[in-house]
């Protein structure tokens, strides 16, 4: 293996240097501005994304904000027209409930009127039965005819 031999490492060593010194030149000048600029421009490219990133995330947040905003003044406005209308409900409910109570107190008012009607009918039909009662008694027991009104006016002093 010639490259082995100690008299060949010399020359080997120069072409070493020459070659290294090449590349050197070839990729400083080279490729090493074009691989600077593509991460320069990569960066940038990073650096404006995050940058737009930041601000859809800002708008997104007032968006957010603003879309909250409007759900509770929707539901502030939703709920001042149930509370309207519950009162007007209640109101109208009130009325009616009213106008009920005094056609119910009118109804027993008249229920007891006619009661009381009846009452005063059956008392005096009771009374009347019992005058005939007492009439047929008195005239079988002590023989004597007695007339409707004697026999009433007794039933009624009996009661005072």
């Amino acid at each position: 293996m010639p490259q082995l031999q100690p008299g060949d490492f010399a020359p080997q060593l120069i072409w070493l240097a020459i070659v290294f010194v090449l590349f050197y030149l070839a990729l400083s000048r080279l490729a090493l501005p074009r691989i600077a600029q593509v991460m320069a421009a990569r960066k940038a490219k990073i650096e404006g994304d995050l940058k737009g990133a930041r601000e859809a995330q800002t708008q997104a947040d007032r968006e957010a904000e603003r879309y909250e905003a409007q759900v509770a003044a929707a539901k502030a406005k939703g709920q001042a027209a149930i509370r309207a209308h519950r009162e007007k409900l209640e109101a109208e409910l009130g009325g009616k409930r009213e106008d009920l109570e005094r056609q119910l107190a009118a109804k027993a008012a008249e229920t007891e009127k006619s009661v009381q009607g009846l009452l005063e009918r059956a008392s005096g039909e009771m009374e009347a039965m019992t005058a005939g009662v007492v009439k047929d008694i008195v005239k079988e027991f002590a023989g004597v005819e007695a007339s409707d009104s004697d026999v009433r006016a007794a039933l009624r002093h009996g009661k005072e």
